[in-house]
């Protein structure tokens, strides 16, 4: 997997941005803007919005002055209702859509975006355009933009990284660097070529799935009986294929009966983005009591493919067991991993033919795996 972090900063130092001064002017209008602005809190952010939508309209006009720019519908000049959000969205060039993300210090590998503008069929664009504003420089840097359709693609393939309930992290290294394909595009491409959802269309089109890549759910029940007989659904393996160092790392909390036979199994899960490419492994270790009873523990641990294992878990990451998932009887528990942790567990007993449901989340990604015994 390619390392991200290191790509975007070689992305950004081999391609520079290209350089707009802004004039008085751009900056006595966007003091007028965000004037007009109710609240004191928000005016900064609508200031700077200003400044890059006033520095950007400008360059494309005198780059492509037969292309029509509108900025009537422009999310700026809605700043005086109680909702403000962080980008300059409803940018019209030509018969697209664009969004400016706009920052005032460009210092991580990432780019945050508000949700809505991804998710929302109303204010989702065919092009989001990265840009840097420097205020006391009086310049504005275009770093790049992202087509939509890439955007899915990319969030299809991936996790995507959730900073909270309200905002996405988007790598650096997703955005074109070349903003002169930018000007290509709106020249010589077709709006249609690059589709958005429609409110209509909402549940059918492919935004939905770009909501499902932060909750992964393999709906396929997982026979742990199976296991017994030394076989294991895709994606599991027995832990002496997978772990290297199993008797170190996996120990049984509290036997409560004397075992009858006992099983493993292990699952690589992989976060992507949201770990820099670090694996984790979900190991459920089965022990079979008497009068059909069931031992299970389940585990999560750091993982390399190359040495085996990791020294620890990301913080703040949960387990969550639910048993009996979506009936009446259903309970849960769950553990969250502190710093310097290198496993967390939870360990309960069933009956043979039972359901349990496993989740392991980190920053509002979820995987679920769900177990028949």
């Amino acid at each position: 997997m390619i390392n991200t972090s290191v790509y975007s900063r070689y992305w950004r130092q081999e391609l520079s941005p290209k350089v707009i001064w802004l004039e008085p002017e751009h900056f006595e209008s966007a003091k007028e803007i965000s004037d007009r602005n109710l609240s004191e809190a928000h005016q900064w952010t609508i200031y700077l919005n200003a400044l890059a939508l006033l520095g950007f309209e400008e360059w494309l006009r005198e780059r492509i002055p037969d292309v029509k720019i509108n900025r009537d519908n422009c999310s700026i000049f809605q700043s005086d209702s109680a909702h403000v959000i962080d980008v300059v969205c409803h940018l019209r060039l030509g018969g697209f859509n664009l969004c400016l993300i706009s920052v005032d210090n460009l210092i991580n590998d990432f780019v945050t975006v508000p949700k809505e503008v991804i998710n929302s069929p109303d204010k989702t664009a065919h092009f989001y355009v990265l840009l840097e504003v420097l205020e006391e420089e009086e310049q504005l840097k275009i770093h790049g933009f992202l087509r939509y359709d890439k955007l899915v693609k990319y969030c299809q393939s991936i996790n995507l990284e959730a900073k909270s309930d309200s905002y996405y992290q988007l790598p650096l290294s997703w955005f074109d660097p070349e903003i002169n394909n930018l000007l290509l595009y709106s020249c010589f491409l077709s709006p249609t070529a690059i589709p958005l959802p429609s409110v209509a269309e909402v549940n059918h089109t492919d935004i939905q799935s770009l909501s499902q890549t932060i909750s992964i759910v393999n709906k396929a029940l997982v026979n742990v009986s199976s296991w017994w007989l030394g076989v294991f659904e895709e994606g599991w393996q027995s832990t002496k294929d997978i772990l290297k160092t199993l008797d170190s790392n996996y120990a049984w909390g509290s036997a409560r009966s004397k075992s009858l036979d006992s099983t493993y199994g292990a699952k690589k899960l992989d976060f992507g983005l949201l770990l820099n490419g670090q694996a984790l492994a979900l190991v459920i270790n089965v022990k079979r009591l008497e009068d059909n009873e069931v031992d299970v523990l389940v585990q999560v641990i750091p993982y390399n493919e190359e040495s085996g294992n990791e020294e620890y878990l990301p913080p703040a990451l949960k387990l969550k067991v639910t048993l009996n998932p979506n009936t009446s009887e259903s309970e849960s528990q769950e553990v969250t991993a502190r710093k310097a942790d290198n496993i967390i567990q939870l360990e309960f007993s069933e009956i043979l033919g039972r359901q349990f449901q496993v989740e392991v989340s980190f920053q509002g990604a979820v995987i679920t795996e769900i177990f028949l015994l």
